[in-house]
């Protein structure tokens, strides 16, 4: 449909951001009030400035959003995307906090595969804004 269709590119961009380190383009994705977690670390959560910090790390990244599904609820929109990380290196020692995995920790549990994330989006009156981020997982067998 039109609206996964629409987000699908907002994820393709956010990648080609990082890819091409356009780190204003970034600092606009997020919102004030972001929040970021991953699996399998339950302890891991990320601010917007901590995110934003940790996508500017990313030496090289390739990936492929293969599927993107979104519902609009309200003014907000819900997406569940499934990514397949071709590539993606972390500056050497890249760190997010004390007692959460670093960027090469992320790297090597994503490397080659595909993760599906659920992220929540508002409209700021000017572009859509990613204000939660969740990595559920790795997926096996993804098929479209």
């Amino acid at each position: 449909d039109t609206l996964s269709e629409e987000f699908k590119a907002l994820y393709d961009e956010w990648g080609t951001a990082i890819a091409e380190k356009r780190h204003e383009w970034l600092e606009g994705l997020f919102a004030k009030d972001f929040l970021g977690t991953a699996q399998p670390w339950p302890t891991l959560s990320v601010d917007r400035k901590q995110m934003i910090e940790l996508d500017k790390s990313i030496d090289a990244m390739d990936t492929v959003w293969l599927k993107v599904i979104a519902h609009k609820v309200g003014e907000t929109v819900i997406t569940l995307g499934f990514v397949k990380y071709n590539k993606e290196e972390f500056r050497p020692g890249a760190t997010i906090a004390e007692g959460m995995p670093t960027g090469s920790d992320i790297a090597s549990l994503t490397a080659g595969k595909v993760v599906a994330y659920v992220n929540g989006w508002r409209h700021n009156g000017t572009r859509w804004q990613v204000f939660d981020h969740h990595m559920v997982g790795i997926v096996e067998g993804f098929a479209t």
